[in-house]
């Protein structure tokens, strides 16, 4: 009970460097790096020990968003790299040790990266240490296995494991609701 108002309260504090739409628990310390763009966070999500948001933008692009639904919950040392923009849909639990990048800081022949948005919908399940390319959507309901490489998108309602991952059966999302709901 303790552990949770504490959790509560690092969540209040973190209120004032990112804009959410109720309370949320932060675990441990949240990392913001170079915090030029926008944060969004819903109501009762969770943030666990060493999340890493790093936001960038060349000067001439918009302001990076990342938008993090409710009832997420963002798992221990997960890193979030945006230069553009990361959805992410309610009721989602991304494991540990996760890595979202949709932002590679660097090009090609020494121009400038181009990022390319992530969506993440509903519901999805992301495995401990997978990697998420960018400009890549997972469906709702979707469940990517531990360890997996993300680089194309993922349909709804499906498992996919793997380097590179692959739609290997259909599945209902964690929460119970499947494809012939919709």
């Amino acid at each position: 009970m303790l552990l949770d108002l504490l959790a509560y309260l690092r969540g209040y504090f973190l209120k004032f460097r990112v804009e959410t739409g109720g309370p949320i628990k932060s675990i441990g310390r949240t990392i913001i790096n170079n915090p030029r763009g926008k944060i969004r966070i819903g109501k009762r999500t969770c943030i666990w020990p060493q999340v890493k948001f790093s936001l960038n933008a060349r000067k001439d692009a918009a302001a990076p968003l990342v938008d993090i639904g409710a009832y997420s919950s963002i798992g221990d040392r997960s890193e979030i790299h945006c230069g553009d923009s990361v959805r992410i849909g309610d009721y989602v639990l991304i494991s540990w040790d996760v890595n979202i990048i949709e932002y590679d800081y660097h090009a090609p022949g020494g121009g400038h990266p181009t990022p390319s948005p992530i969506v993440i919908e509903d519901e999805v399940w992301i495995g401990a240490r997978c990697i998420i390319g960018k400009g890549v959507t997972i469906g709702k309901g979707a469940i990517i296995g531990a360890g997996s490489v993300v680089v194309k998108d993922v349909p709804p309602y499906t498992l996919a494991v793997g380097n590179p991952a692959r739609p290997i059966k259909e599945v209902s999302s964690w929460r119970g609701s499947s494809k012939e709901q919709i």
